[in-house]
């Protein structure tokens, strides 16, 4: 089946795939826990949305080892499409925060995972009939700003029920995308890496803590941000749009990015990310005026994009490509499982004494991940000058 997909018809079924699985992120960030809000007590909007990033740890190993086992990451991604589709039609038929965290901790689980499975099939179909990943992931960008924009708008007029018959919309549509997407088989790996190889290498536990440790700060914006925003007086379409904006120069600094880690280096950018994050997280604890806020979520580019990119080349360099899947898996159940569950959980603790509290709270992760960039530095440096020196 690999050899049946032109470079065109390729670009366009996953291009449909990034696009259906960004419309429901371009709801589930910024405007789910405004839904949530209205069904739970604020108290436990932070552990609902916590939750299905503890859920990571266990879905993301499990799905990886399944879709190695039948080799076609396609059915995969069509059964994690299906089952979201049904636990999110389940949510209005039950009461209470455990049931929520329950059906929302699995489904939330379930859609991030599809992110390193679309994104490895892409990577792939990339090698097979030379497709751009750039140019087939920008379609989530775009799909994730027009679907933001619509959905808010319309739960200003009629009412926040809008964006959960949204979220069960566009999840009807994720799984015809996934049917969609090409059919790829790949045997199975024999005598796998072990998970926790990539741990053997130079520095990689303290790359993998610093990193995740900066990503994660981003989960009392994703969490909370829009209820925080909601108080200031700031309607749906305008959290909406400072959502937007933060897209924007996301897909502003992945245009240049590039450049900037060849001319820098990586881990110098991985700092760079951390300072933004500071300076980020301080803006939006302290500022209320719109363009001020503005601002800070022009931020993003620096705090996701730039230390995305930074990362991504730090270990395409450094890890050998033979476990380069397990340090995915690492790198990703740590950050989007383990650290942004903690952080998600603590900044809704903080968030009911004093939503400044809560954006502080990711302001000084932000300090500890840029002295532990700094740290990295230090040691991959001084490891790069003694094995110079052994081959001298």
């Amino acid at each position: 089946m690999e050899n049946t997909y032109t470079h065109r018809s390729a670009s366009l079924r996953l291009s449909g795939y990034y696009t259906a699985f960004f419309a429901i992120y371009g709801i589930a960030i910024p405007l789910w826990p405004r839904w949530l809000e209205a069904e739970i007590s604020l108290a436990y909007v932070g552990v609902v949305l916590g939750v299905s990033y503890w859920m990571k740890l266990i879905i993301v190993p499990v799905t990886s080892w399944i879709a190695d086992a039948v080799g076609d990451r396609r059915r995969v991604m069509i059964s994690l499409s299906i089952l979201l589709t049904i636990l999110i039609s389940l949510m209005p038929l039950f009461d209470g925060w455990v049931a929520f965290a329950i059906l929302w901790g699995l489904g939330g689980a379930f859609l991030s995972t599809g992110i390193p499975l679309s994104d490895g099939l892409t990577m792939r179909m990339g090698q097979l009939v030379g497709i751009e990943f750039g140019k087939v992931r920008r379609w989530g960008s775009v799909a994730f700003m027009l679907s933001a924009l619509l959905v808010g708008a319309l739960a200003d007029r009629f009412g926040d029920d809008v964006i959960y018959l949204a979220m069960l919309v566009t999840a009807f549509g994720l799984i015809i995308a996934a049917f969609m997407i090409p059919r790829i088989h790949t045997p199975p790996v024999k005598d796998k890496a072990p998970i926790l190889e990539p741990l053997k290498l130079p520095s990689f536990p303290l790359f993998l803590v610093t990193v995740a440790l900066l990503l994660s700060t981003h989960a009392a914006l994703y969490g909370f941000s829009a209820i925080y925003w909601k108080s200031l007086g700031y309607s749906n379409l305008v959290i909406t749009l400072l959502w937007m904006a933060g897209v924007l120069a996301e897909i502003g600094m992945f245009s240049v990015s590039g450049r900037l880690i060849d001319r820098f280096g990586a881990m110098p950018m991985i700092v760079v990310a951390g300072i933004g994050g500071v300076i980020r997280w301080c803006l939006i604890a302290y500022v209320t005026s719109l363009p001020l806020i503005f601002i800070a979520q022009l931020f993003h580019a620096f705090t996701f994009a730039l230390l995305y990119m930074s990362l991504i080349t730090y270990m395409s360099k450094r890890v050998p490509a033979a476990i380069s899947a397990s340090a995915q898996g690492l790198y990703d159940s740590l950050s989007m499982g383990v650290f942004f569950g903690i952080l998600t959980m603590s900044a809704g603790m903080l968030f009911d004494v004093n939503p400044a509290y809560s954006f502080l709270a990711m302001a000084g992760c932000s300090a500890i991940g840029t002295c532990l960039a700094v740290l990295l530095l230090i040691k991959v440096r001084r490891f790069e000058r003694q094995e110079q020196e052994k081959t001298v």
